[in-house]
């Protein structure tokens, strides 16, 4: 099965399109923002229903970046067979299906089971067929608008969270899961019916798909890359880390002593400070090459984990706010960005779609226990002090591993590499 340069059309568009960009990334916004990241909301109140341990409470994202992780494996292959709006419209329907039924259950199996369920069309509907999408359609602009499109996820980070306390406030989270999961269905099928014509909507052949394929390593190749596994290894602990502190967030904040709002807030706020860094992120990354950014980018996401290590210090708790707030979020968005980006300097677009989907489910497999972790570390060590210390510690081995990315080689001597600017 021939990897995914098939989600160009015809040819290649004669203009960035924009308007594509659009549509991934209010559905990115919808399914990210009201879904993924607000799961962390809904669960802080359906502990004291349930009675679950602060473990048993992280089993919900484990399940839902698990099923994330295997619809990222899927995409490429779904999308192969049946067309790029195709694979986005299973996506929405299997995440929104997921959704709902979360409304309806009744202990933490069913609970898992409905997150797994929409995790799964979450992974088909947004960051990597995104991503994918992107990287094949752009070319001039190509870092400023994966960091648009990431950026909508971050927003919606910032948002959608604060946004689902109110409903859960006003509704209860019965009626929030299943409001939410009808208005994202029916959002995102409507911006499908608008899908610009220039981009392929049916699977075949094409000159652009025959070009792009002839382009880079492929996957046999890859799969025999020291680079493409250290890219995958420093993800992966970023991930790992991310997921440590986005899902442990506001409950490591309520312990500290701040209130559930007050925690809410600070969430959001950190999660809306990634709009900012993408944007730099974005313009940067099309100036200078990835290999040398994302090391930093690591560099300060752990700095920004450590940060929260100051929680809970009457002296010490607005110092770590502000550092957790500006720097943890200001870069929160930018390992997938650089890694993304990095990946295309390694192995070209051949394999391009198929090789940053196993990327993804590799971390997406690996980062889906950092909730379940950081809870079961915070029971053992009755504090968060020694989880937050570890997760700031892998960040900086993903840095370390970062490092040792290099440009891949096609059999014939061609080098990959960032372009010039």
């Amino acid at each position: 099965m021939p990897p995914v340069p098939d989600c160009i059309g015809e040819k290649h568009l004669s203009q960035e399109p924009w308007g594509l960009l659009l549509i991934i990334s209010v559905m990115g916004f919808l399914l990210i923002g009201g879904m993924l990241t607000s799961l962390s909301v809904y669960s802080s109140v359906m502990q004291p229903d349930f009675h679950w341990s602060e473990a048993a409470m992280g089993a919900g994202p484990v399940a839902l970046l698990l099923g994330m992780s295997t619809g990222n494996l899927m995409i490429a292959g779904v999308m192969q067979r049946l067309g790029i709006r195709s694979a986005y419209i299973i996506g929405v329907g299997v995440a929104a299906f997921g959704w709902i039924s979360a409304g309806f259950v009744q202990g933490l199996v069913q609970f898992m089971s409905a997150m797994a369920l929409a995790g799964f069309g979450i992974g088909m509907a947004t960051i990597v067929p995104g991503i994918a999408l992107i990287s094949q359609t752009f070319h001039k602009r190509k870092g400023l608008a994966m960091a648009l499109f990431i950026g909508a996820c971050g927003f919606a980070s910032a948002t959608m969270p604060m946004l689902s306390s109110e409903l859960i406030g006003a509704l209860g989270w019965h009626r929030t899961f299943w409001a939410m999961g009808v208005v994202t269905a029916l959002a995102c099928l409507f911006l499908l019916r608008k899908w610009p014509r220039g981009i392929k909507d049916e699977p075949g052949d094409s000159a652009a798909q025959d070009h792009a394929q002839k382009r880079g390593l492929g996957r046999k190749e890859t799969f025999r890359l020291p680079a493409y596994w250290m890219l995958a290894f420093a993800l992966t602990l970023s991930q790992l880390c991310m997921n440590g502190v986005l899902f442990n967030t506001i409950a490591f904040l309520r312990k500290g002593g701040f209130d559930q709002a007050t925690a809410v807030r600070i969430y959001g706020i950190a999660n809306f400070m990634s709009l900012p860094g993408l944007m730099i992120g974005g313009y940067v990354s099309d100036k200078v090459n990835a290999r040398l950014l994302l090391p930093i980018i690591l560099l300060l996401q752990a700095i920004g984990t450590a940060g929260l290590l100051g929680i809970g210090s009457p002296i010490w708790n607005p110092y770590a706010v502000v550092v957790f707030a500006l720097i943890w979020g200001g870069v929160a968005g930018l390992p997938a960005q650089a890694g993304s980006m990095l990946l295309g300097e390694i192995i070209g677009q051949r394999a391009y779609t198929a090789m940053l989907g196993v990327v993804f489910t590799i971390n997406g497999f690996v980062g889906a226990m950092a909730p379940a972790l950081v809870g079961w570390a915070y029971e053992k060590t009755h504090g968060y002090a020694w989880p937050i210390s570890m997760l700031a510690l892998f960040c900086l081995l993903a840095a370390a591993a970062s490092l040792f990315c290099r440009s891949g080689h096609e059999p014939n001597g061609t080098t990959f590499a960032a372009p010039a600017h």
